[in-house]
């Protein structure tokens, strides 16, 4: 590939477009007068080669707009160098179908510097791989020859010789390559070593501690996923046994009901029995009683009623025992439910506190992240309305905050202005009274007369004294309590200003509209109207009461100004007799609507117990008059004590279907959730500032009668005087400090506030940020959503079984102490019974011997009558006995409905906390799968449960839930580093092998190219001057040229030192060097700039000789100024500089 043609435009000394035109293929060249512009050709040629090192390239530019014509000064702003070449061998690959290829660089002053091949845009690295796939190398542009470099080839030393012959040879690079890589792996060697160390130090133990890891955490897995069968199967077989619990109830009460029927059948046959024996028993007796005389009927008469009376006393005394032996039955049957009850408890609550201790936090998050929600919701809600949210989190307009803020921040400057003016007038006074006790002081030190008159005086005040009993250390801490109780008063007379501007809605101000004006026509505040009974309700009453959405305006209830009439109201809106708007509520015009009913009540108190739920205005003390007032802000919720009651209530049972607050302050609403603020902490304070104030009333009192009763002489009531005011001062002068930050944070406080009013974008900003913080709100809620809900259904699961199982244990308790007092009474009873047995038996004996006395002859006839009366007596026993029988098959019957029941509401509750039961159930107590009963009991359930409990909590000590990800992840890298490892010591290897091989390659190259030079060097340089020979040698002692190369030459066959050559000969041995070094690996051209400025005429025109004969191939492109050199050249371009830029002419040299 050859130059053809070259254009240059507003490069260096071209100002205009010049072209050099129909260079020739072998040997052109330049010249001209110095400064002419004729090596700027070179240095376009070198511009568009792109060789990055302009100096280097002895282009003479440090930047490249140096290259444009005076540097953009003369309006010119671009330079442009354009080179077609010759592509007729086709030589570079993917350019084989173009004749020409045209090069295209051009520069922009500030601007851009872009390349163009064929006409488009090339990067350059494109251009650089064009040349170079031709033999160019720009990056190392040995095909340049300036006349310095010939100066530098003369001074040089063996192995800088070696040097150039291994760059011509090509073997340069590799050496350099090959130095870098060597050290490249030394450097990977200490690596290797690291990452060894690093195995053995680290990542093995880390792996193994991993792998530890990872086998607890499976083992915790494990037994998570055991303990959860386990549960699920005690819970099922809890279940299980319940129904079939229900079944065998049930199978008793039909048994009991068959055994009643057939008791009750047998009890009218033996009645009937009874019936027909005592008919035949009474005709006996009649026709006994025919024979007896009336003594003797009369005395049987009563014996037979005694017998009556005692055969009835001992079957009820029987039918008592039994009774009672029953009772007994029961009450033992009863404590053992109560015993496995109260066990079966504690196991519940011991799983109560294992999950708090597991979940407690989660579930405290859980609510901790709701309330957040619930905040932002909040907030957007008083966005939405144009209002925003203070510190407390009420809804309020800017206007309103910046109103309350004016007025703290004119309360304070009012109070320190007051203070600022008492210290004044007291540091006045102060001066006035020290001028007074230095004079008294003057006055007290004049003779012996006015000292004994006060000796005196002082005598006669300390008998008083003593006739006061007057003790000066009561009234010294008297004085020091007043002052305290003082302090103290300022401080809480702060504190309520601070809260009251917090809640500057609580302050309700206004003028009379008239004079006579009847104040008690307005109330105030509904907040200020009721007093709490029980402080624990307070949060409660205060969502209660706080506000409500109607008809989508929330309305805040709570600081609402209640007045008789609506007149009155439109009266102060009408004077203008209120300074901040206020919403009146009329108590005339109150309708009251929404009210919870009795009925509603009373289904809350029977769903959730009576201690669970209350009525808002149950909870207060208000005045009759504002009954109506009270229903209309309290009256449309109930109170409970958990959210799960509330929910229950609120969305569960349409009956009661009401709003339901809890005591924490959590708001359900069949319409929407809500929060009130808190507003009853203001009462203590008051309450507190109350109290103080009395007190410091009593004691100013106290201290006002001691100080009366006390007659200070005058110098002691200055002192005390001047003390007390000193004191004011210093006090007022602490509460000033103290005030300051506070009046600087309001003034910075109605700043902001000024500014967020000013600013438009100001709501738009708060909706943004509160949007965003309800987002991440409500993603932090999500995120921990699933642990959340789980964790609140097992803790609800639990407390709805403790619960029920302390309802089932109270019930059982009230229902055994019934029975323990009933049976105390039956034993009382029996006892009673015992005595009138023993009664009646004596009675029935005294008169069965009056009877046998009284007449033997008829006991005889009375045998058969006595035998049918014990007959009839064994059958009413009989009868007794079966009622009794009857009774208790009634009531076991009726503990077996019982219990079925208690079952049955059981199974339902484990139905309703563990839904899964329904689909499970089918499987239950079937052989073969999870839920098999074969050998299982509740004992045996609870010690699978727990012996898993205790080992998931000694695992949970030390597990670690990443061990799995972590493990993988180890073993991962561990083994990619190992991979990497061994790949770089293979790496290694094969790369000491690759570079022996080229290191032997490379010696071959050096051999055969040290010959080949050395031949065209002597070659070149006998052209150069005839005569005279040169080659290139190794060092003395050297067997091959790899120790280095020296210069040998001779003339006429003898040998001489470089030394002894002249300078000519000496630039030419150079040149020869340098131009044999080239032709060992021709490039399509050379460039050649005054190669020949220290050379005489003779050795200029061999120069042009011997680039004909030896560089046939090549095109040479020369600057000189030596007619023998360009005389040799085929065409020659002269630059000539005129009207300052360069012009270009060219001439062939015909031979």
């Amino acid at each position: 590939m050859r130059i053809k043609k070259i254009e240059i435009e507003g490069f260096k000394s071209y100002s205009q477009r010049e072209v050099v035109d129909k260079l020739d293929p072998q040997f052109n060249a330049i010249t001209g007068l110095n400064g002419s512009g004729k090596s700027n050709i070179l240095d376009a040629i070198c511009f568009l080669l792109g060789i990055t090192n302009l100096v280097r390239a002895n282009v003479r530019a440090h930047t490249l707009t140096d290259l444009v014509y005076k540097q953009g000064q003369a309006g010119i702003n671009r330079a442009t160098v354009t080179i077609v070449f010759d592509n007729s061998d086709q030589q570079p690959a993917g350019y084989n179908k173009c004749k020409e290829i045209v090069v295209r660089r051009q520069i922009i002053i500030n601007g851009r510097n872009t390349y163009q091949i064929n006409g488009t845009i090339a990067t350059n690295q494109r251009v650089s791989d064009l040349f170079r796939m031709v033999g160019i190398n720009v990056n190392n542009p040995h095909f340049l020859i300036m006349q310095g470099r010939i100066t530098k080839v003369l001074g040089m030393k063996p192995l800088e010789i070696l040097s150039m012959l291994e760059e011509a040879a090509g073997v340069r690079m590799y050496e350099c390559k090959k130095q870098n890589a060597i050290r490249i792996i030394e450097k990977k060697d200490s690596k290797v070593e690291e990452i060894n160390r690093l195995f053995d130090e680290d990542i093995f133990p880390r792996v193994e501690r991993l792998k530890k890891d990872r086998e607890n955490y499976l083992e915790y897995q494990r037994i998570e996923r055991e303990l959860e069968l386990f549960e699920r199967k005690f819970t099922a077989y809890d279940y299980h046994n319940s129904q079939l619990q229900i079944k065998e109830l049930e199978k008793k009460s039909q048994t009991f009901r068959q055994r009643i029927k057939e008791i009750e059948e047998e009890i009218t046959q033996l009645q009937e029995e009874a019936k027909r024996e005592e008919q035949t028993l009474q005709k006996m007796e009649a026709e006994r009683a025919k024979n007896v005389a009336p003594e003797l009927q009369k005395l049987e008469k009563s014996l037979k009623e005694k017998q009556n009376s005692l055969a009835k006393i001992e079957s009820e005394k029987d039918g008592k025992e039994a009774n009672l032996n029953e009772l007994h039955t029961s009450i033992k049957r009863k404590n053992e439910s109560l015993i496995s009850d109260r066990q079966h408890l504690e196991t519940k609550k011991k799983q109560l506190d294992t999950a708090l201790s597991e979940n407690g936090n989660v579930e405290r998050s859980g609510l901790l992240a709701e309330e957040a929600v619930q905040r932002a919701r909040q907030k957007l809600e008083a966005l939405a309305r144009g209002m925003t949210t203070d510190e407390m989190g009420n809804a309020v307009t800017l206007e309103e905050q910046l109103i309350a803020t004016r007025t703290k921040l004119s309360e304070q400057q009012t109070n320190l202005q007051k203070l600022e003016m008492q210290i004044t007038q007291s540091q006045k006074i102060l001066e006035k009274k020290r001028l007074e006790l230095n004079s008294f002081k003057r006055r007290s030190t004049g003779g012996h007369e006015t000292k004994r008159k006060l000796e005196t005086d002082i005598a006669k005040i300390e008998e008083e004294l003593n006739s006061l009993n007057f003790n000066p250390e009561l009234e010294k801490n008297l004085e020091n309590e007043r002052r305290r109780l003082c302090h103290e008063n300022d401080e809480l007379t702060r504190e309520i200003d601070t809260f009251e501007a917090r809640y500057f809605n609580l302050q309700f101000n206004y003028k009379n509209p008239y004079d006579g004006f009847d104040r008690k026509n307005v109330k105030g505040v509904v907040a200020k109207l009721f007093k709490l009974k029980d402080p624990k309700f307070a949060t409660a009453l205060e969502v209660v009461g706080g506000g409500r959405v109607e008809f989508f305006v929330f309305i805040n209830f709570i600081y609402n100004i209640v007045v008789n009439k609506a007149e009155i109201a439109k009266i102060l809106i009408d004077k203008k007799c209120i300074q901040n708007r206020v919403t009146m509520l009329p108590m005339d015009k109150i309708e009251v609507r929404g009210v919870v009913s009795q009925s509603q009540i009373q289904e809350a108190k029977r769903m959730v117990g009576e201690d669970n739920v209350f009525v808002p205005r149950e909870l207060i003390e208000y005045p009759p008059e504002l009954e109506s007032v009270i229903n209309y802000v309290f009256g449309n919720s109930l109170i409970c004590l958990t959210m799960e009651q509330a929910d229950m209530l609120t969305y569960k049972n349409q009956k009661v279907n009401c709003r339901t607050v809890t005591l924490n302050g959590e708001d359900f609403n069949p319409r929407g959730i809500l929060t009130g603020a808190k507003l009853d902490s203001l009462r203590p304070i008051q309450q507190r500032f109350e109290g103080l104030t009395a007190r410091l009333r009593d004691l100013k009192q106290h201290l006002d009668a001691a100080n009366s009763a006390l007659k200070l002489n005058p110098l002691e009531i200055l002192i005390e005087e001047i003390e007390h005011l000193e004191s004011e001062v210093k006090d007022a002068k602490e509460i000033i400090e103290n005030d300051l930050p506070d009046i600087n944070k309001l003034k910075q406080r109605i700043y902001e506030l000024e500014q967020q009013k000013k600013d438009e974008n100001f709501q738009e900003n708060e909706k943004r940020t509160a949007q965003n913080e309800l987002a991440n709100a409500k993603n932090e809620l999500d995120r921990m959503k699933d642990t959340f809900v789980n964790a609140k259904e097992r803790l609800a699961s639990l407390r709805a079984e403790i619960s029920a199982l302390e309802d089932s244990i109270e019930n059982d308790r009230k229902e055994l102490d019934n029975m323990e007092k009933s049976r105390e009474e039956k034993r009382k009873e029996l006892e009673e019974f015992g005595t009138k047995v023993a009664e009646a038996n004596e009675t029935v004996k005294q008169l069965q011997a009056d009877f046998d006395n009284y007449n033997k002859d008829i006991r005889s006839k009375d045998k058969a009558v006595r035998a049918k009366a014990a007959e009839i007596s064994e059958l009413k026993k009989r009868i007794s006995q079966l009622e009794n029988k009857h009774q208790s098959n009634e009531r076991d019957a009726q503990d077996a409905v019982k219990n079925s029941k208690e079952f049955a509401k059981r199974v339902k509750q484990l139905e309703k906390t563990h839904p899964w039961i329904i689909e499970e159930k089918e499987n239950f107590g079937i052989r073969g799968n999870d839920f098999d009963f074969t050998n299982f009991t509740f004992d045996i359930g609870k010690r699978e449960i727990e012996q898993r409990k205790d080992r998931m909590k000694e695992l949970s000590q030390t597990i670690n839930t990443k061990a799995m990800h972590l493990l993988d992840t180890a073993e991962g890298q561990c083994q990619e580093l190992d991979a990497k490892r061994l790949q770089l010591v293979k790496d290694k290897k094969q790369l000491f092998e690759t570079i022996e091989q080229l290191d032997d390659r490379k010696k071959k190259e050096l051999i055969a190219a040290h010959k080949q030079i050395s031949t065209d060097f002597g070659s070149i340089y006998s052209t150069l001057l005839p005569g005279a020979s040169a080659e290139l040698v190794p060092t003395a002692g050297s067997e091959n040229c790899l120790s280095g190369l020296e210069v040998k030459v001779s003339f006429n066959g003898k040998c001489k030192s470089i030394s002894e050559l002249s300078g000519g000969q000496r630039s030419l041995i150079a040149l020869s060097l340098i131009l044999s070094m080239l032709k060992f690996k021709p490039a399509p051209f050379y460039i050649l700039d005054e190669i020949d400025a220290a050379l005489d005429i003779s050795h200029t025109e061999n120069i042009g000789k011997m680039i004909k004969n030896h560089f046939s191939q090549s095109q040479f492109i020369v600057v000189s100024l030596k007619q023998g050199f360009f005389d040799n050249a085929n065409v020659v371009y002269r630059v000539q500089f005129k009207d300052g830029r360069s012009i270009i002419s060219r001439q062939e040299n015909h031979r």
